[in-house]
């Protein structure tokens, strides 16, 4: 009997072990024909090789997706498109109790509103608070950023209601005297064209006493040694023709579309090759061409000698480069 139920034992677990078997050989014959399916369908689609996103980040580009360009008078972004700047920001200014001020004339430790006008260039994507950051430098290039605060606007779409918007900072000047610069940053995750976000003003008035004389400083903010070397324009932004006589614009081709804010042509009046100084004009830097270890800061002195016969007001644009590009500038206005 023993020997009976034993062999019966053996051989339930044999036919157990069959079916099981039997089971699995389903399964994968499922999955084989699930693969195919896979395979022949994938047969019709268009070929994707090298198409996969190389980062963990994908912008969509649909074109249902729309993307906003908050912009300011760029100075930095303007002068890599070809064009002519002024470091006289027309998208800030400052005022004391409600009047507009100049910036070259600030009272030490007083209280002024910094107001900063802000552009959209997407006639179809507003933004919801955007944030604004304030910040002043010493007068000078490449000189190091100071916070003065962050606010944040709503900026509707361009031609439309809250366009430009208008951001407000109260800003306490610093006790000892000194021209300072203001720096207005626009900061949006995902901006069609985010090199149109920082706006500097840094102007000074100087008199001609034959020469005019004044100083500013110069900072080496890279984390390798350079040389730097100075230009000088008479660059000033013309005034706006009458509605009228704008062109009809001319529609560009996709095919030929570049990236958002690009200077396809420079216009005659903004284009820095046209902008040289005044006949009879001299402007000198001492030193010329400043070697700078990384954070090392000096003062260059700036001579500007006008004609015998100069009178009235003259705006001279003083740029500061590596080989790298532009570091930064200041905007002189010389009167005599």
């Amino acid at each position: 009997m023993c020997y009976l139920k034993s062999l019966w034992l053996f051989l339930g677990t044999i036919l157990r072990s069959f079916v099981d078997l039997l089971a699995n050989i389903g399964r994968l014959w499922a999955q084989v024909c699930g693969l195919a399916k896979i395979i022949c369908a994938r047969a019709q689609l268009p070929n994707r090789v090298g198409k996969g996103a190389t980062t963990r980040c994908v912008k969509i580009s649909d074109l249902a997706f729309k993307r906003p360009d908050p912009m300011i008078y760029a100075q930095y972004w303007l002068m890599s498109q070809g064009l002519a700047v002024t470091w006289d920001n027309p998208d800030i200014e400052l005022r004391l109790g409600g009047v507009k001020v100049s910036a070259h004339d600030l009272k030490p430790d007083t209280e002024y509103e910094i107001i900063a006008r802000i552009w959209n260039g997407s006639t179809e994507a507003p933004v919801v608070e955007l944030p604004v950051t304030f910040a002043f430098l010493s007068f000078g290039a490449g000189t190091i950023p100071h916070f003065i605060g962050q606010t944040s606007v709503n900026l509707g779409v361009k031609g439309g209601s809250n366009h430009p918007a208008a951001a407000t900072m109260l800003w306490r000047t610093p006790q000892s005297p000194g021209h300072y610069c203001i720096q207005v940053l626009l900061t949006w995750i995902d901006d069609a064209n985010p090199n149109n976000n920082l706006g500097q003003t840094n102007t000074d008035v100087v008199t001609a006493h034959s020469p005019a004389l004044s100083t500013f400083l110069l900072r080496n903010r890279d984390t390798e040694r350079r040389m730097f070397h100075f230009e000088a324009d008479a660059y000033v932004i013309p005034e706006l023709p009458a509605c009228q006589t704008i062109p009809e614009p001319r529609r560009t081709p996709a095919s030929l579309m570049t990236a958002p804010g690009t200077v396809a042509v420079i216009p005659a009046a903004h284009d820095r090759r046209t902008q040289s100084l005044p006949a009879g004009w001299r402007v000198e830097f001492n030193p010329a061409t400043p070697v700078l270890a990384p954070e090392e800061e000096v003062s260059i002195k700036i001579t500007i000698t006008p004609p015998a016969s100069f009178s009235g007001s003259q705006t001279i644009n003083l740029h500061a480069f590596t080989t790298l590009g532009l570091v930064g500038g200041v905007t002189l206005i010389v009167e005599g």
